[in-house]
């Protein structure tokens, strides 16, 4: 694993255990939800297999379609 992946995949786990904790404190609403979402985009990119952890925790309605409409537009915007 390189220093950049070591890198991603820490901020990504610091991310996935601020939406563990939210929803285990039941403060995981939906602006929460896409802050964490962006900001794991953000450090990862859009295309990371791992964000797949987000699916579990797109409970409320529109969540899930939200998120992979997110997901789909970031990919497009990185495409060159």
């Amino acid at each position: 694993m390189t220093e950049n992946e070591r890198q991603e995949h820490d901020a990504l786990s610091a991310i996935g255990w601020e939406l563990f904790d939210r929803r285990q404190a039941g403060l995981l609403d939906f602006d929460a939800f896409k802050s964490l979402l962006r900001r794991a985009i953000d450090a990862v990119g859009a295309d990371n297999p791992d964000l797949e952890m987000f699916c579990h925790y797109a409970r409320g309605e529109g969540w899930f379609d939200w998120m992979t409409k997110e997901i789909q537009q970031a990919s497009s915007r990185h495409v060159a």
